[in-house]
């Protein structure tokens, strides 16, 4: 079915198995790609009306594993008798993050989150340890060994608003990212232009610069593109941001430069450069940065990337659609105009066989029919 690029659905019941699957699946059809939306993880069932349809989507902010299982263990933990068990998982999340969520000893009424990023040490460079321990506190421990930081939820302390706990816990990879962000947003809330470039390389070959520019906050994105045909959708889906501005009030400036990167990175050192090489310009005013808007800023910058890349294959796989669609309305109109080869035997009601007149000629005999007894 993957080779024949058919839509597969892998259901499991634990979380983990079904990932590696997942993922060991994708790799069995090295060297070809997966060109369609490739989604690892689904906790609500598709629906079929789902599965067909294309949307435009924001993606969710919080890890939705993280915040369903934790509702769960709560949910069980209000039980008279409530029965603790062992919890060992490892998941991935976007832009090589891994988490894992897991009991200690007979402690089991405890779980520890554990986060390991890629570009920890980045962000340690601009406070996310003061940031962690500002949101969430007490949860805060010392980090579990191979991770960049741990949370620790004792399940017998049910909070006042459970749902917005979870949640907040869920979003553990959005405050980590967010440590940058917070630092020039308030430089350009208190006009403080022309700070030094923030680098956070987030992934192997990507990686995204922030800077304070006087009354606004630059961000660029480095965006390598596997694909060629990735390019050529990127530039159409980014000119729609650009084109946002003639209708939208105070959206924010967007541009794209390809193979070279924009004016605001010169001077920067080992920028890559080249054919699959795209730049992904923003720039964030006051409004943008500063009170309520500020929360929501951050949540939908840190998911552009994965947002781009997203739309970029529903595209792809909607046209693959239509494509396949045109080729079996040709094949069906192919099967219809194709005439009757013939050879079948032709009996009459009283036994006789016979050929008809034009097949006669066609075999070398003469004309009307042939009979035969």
């Amino acid at each position: 079915g993957v080779i024949t690029e058919s839509r597969v659905i892998i259901i499991a019941q634990n979380v983990s198995t079904l990932s590696a699957a997942v993922s060991a699946l994708n790799g069995l059809i090295y060297p070809f790609s997966w060109q369609f939306v490739y989604i690892p993880i689904s906790l609500n069932p598709l629906h079929p009306r789902h599965i067909n349809t294309f949307k435009m989507i924001l993606l969710e902010y919080q890890n939705k594993i993280i915040e369903d299982l934790l509702k769960d263990r709560f949910r069980d933990a209000k039980d008279p008798e409530p029965k603790f068990e062992a919890l060992e998982m490892t998941i991935a999340d976007f832009d090589q993050v891994m988490f894992k969520l897991s009991t200690q000893g007979e402690a089991k009424n405890v779980i520890n989150i554990s986060i390991s990023m890629k570009c920890w040490n980045d962000l340690k460079a601009h406070g996310v340890d003061d940031l962690l321990k500002k949101t969430y506190g007490n949860l805060v421990v010392a980090p579990e060994s191979g991770y960049n930081a741990t949370l620790s939820v004792n399940l017998t302390q049910t909070p006042p608003d459970v749902e917005k706990f979870c949640r907040d816990v869920a979003l553990f990879k959005r405050h980590c990212l967010a440590a940058p962000f917070y630092k020039v947003f308030a430089d350009v809330e208190a006009k403080k232009g022309g700070g030094s470039l923030v680098e956070i390389k987030y992934r192997d070959e990507e990686a995204v610069y922030i800077k304070a520019d006087g009354d606004k906050a630059i961000v660029v994105f480095s965006i390598h593109f596997k694909d060629q045909d990735d390019i050529v959708f990127a530039k159409v889906f980014l000119q729609e941001y650009a084109d946002a501005r003639k209708t939208i009030s105070n959206a924010p400036s967007v541009t794209y430069s390809q193979k070279e990167p924009p004016m605001e990175l010169k001077g920067v050192k080992g920028l890559r450069v080249g054919d699959n090489q795209g730049y992904v310009s923003f720039a964030l005013f006051a409004p943008h940065v500063s009170g309520t808007k500020k929360e929501r800023t951050i949540d939908n910058i840190q998911t552009f990337r994965n947002y781009l890349h997203y739309h970029i294959k529903c595209s792809k796989a909607y046209i693959h659609t239509r494509m396949r669609n045109r080729v079996r309305t040709f094949l069906q109109v192919l099967n219809r105009a194709r005439s009757d080869q013939g050879g079948a035997e032709k009996k009459t009601i009283t036994g006789k066989t016979f050929k008809r007149a034009d097949e006669a000629e066609s075999g070398g005999g003469g004309g009307g029919l042939d009979f035969n007894i």
